[in-house]
């Protein structure tokens, strides 16, 4: 994930390859702190992040919300493939049989951000397609409306009429929390680990002279649950209910431009 994007992705961008490194400190019996060296571009070496996990939500008592989705880890087979992993284990909690090597199938892959020969980058539109290959660390990442059109190919093609493709692009945090107190969890882009949003490379999209600003590390998660302090997320690049502070999703959110989406059954 070189990454820019690279989901985590920066492998997803520019660089150097990501890797993940974690380390456990028990504290008090009950927290644990694993740090993550995020995958991106050249700047990876600054993914590094330290992870508090919080014993998870059990109910919905005192406002509190925990579903309980299906995780699957990108980490080892798709090192910048969280959008398609993420949007996987959405579809699974929802009823439809997806694995995300069919996700990376329906999603268009272009030309990743390169050098142009005369001092700036081109490549691909990360809201038309996957920048790379996400079976590798030099893949970048794309933005919702590529697992958007993806998601639908695959319902259209297995005749599914019975899910909705909710494009929740612009709604505030607060607004996804109704969905999940609905059943339904929602697909967020942020960053990793909940990390600063940063401005990264600036390219030029290849066929125009539209730039595009990269903004580091780019990552996709499953947004799962909530309560006073935290937002919980089954992470692909971390694990299964992952607490992150309510400020930090809420930073990273907007620097990624508020994308969301959910699957869910009609009402």
């Amino acid at each position: 994930m070189r990454r820019a994007k690279r989901c985590a992705h920066r492998g997803k961008g520019r660089g150097p390859a990501k890797g993940v490194v974690f380390g456990c400190l028990a504290m008090g019996g009950i927290w644990a702190v694993a740090f993550l060296l995020g995958c991106g571009n050249s700047k990876a070496s600054r993914a590094m992040e330290a992870y508090i996990y919080a014993p998870a939500p059990s109910g919905p008592e005192g406002g509190r919300v925990l579903l309980d989705a299906p995780f699957l880890d990108q980490r080892e087979k798709y090192p910048t493939g969280c959008e398609s992993v993420t949007a996987a284990m959405a579809l699974q909690y929802a009823g439809v049989d997806v694995s995300p090597d069919e996700m990376i199938a329906a999603i268009p892959q272009g030309r990743a951000p390169q050098p142009d020969g005369a001092g700036g980058y081109i490549g691909c539109d990360p809201r038309e397609a996957f920048p790379g290959n996400p079976y590798t660390h030099g893949g970048w990442g794309c933005y919702a409306p590529v697992v958007l059109r993806a998601v639908e190919d695959i319902l259209r093609e297995r005749d599914v009429s019975s899910l909705s493709i909710l494009d929740l692009t612009g709604t505030a945090l607060e607004g996804l929390e109704e969905y999940l107190r609905g059943g339904t969890p929602v697909l967020v882009w942020g960053t990793i680990g909940m990390q600063e949003p940063e401005a990264d490379i600036t390219f030029t999209i290849e066929g125009t002279e539209e730039e595009f600003q990269w903004i580091y590390p780019m990552h996709c998660l499953l947004l799962v649950g909530v309560d006073e302090e935290s937002y919980y997320f089954n992470d692909p690049m971390a694990g299964k209910a992952v607490a992150y502070p309510k400020g930090a999703v809420a930073r990273a959110y907007e620097g990624l431009g508020r994308q969301a989406l959910a699957f869910a059954a009609p009402v």
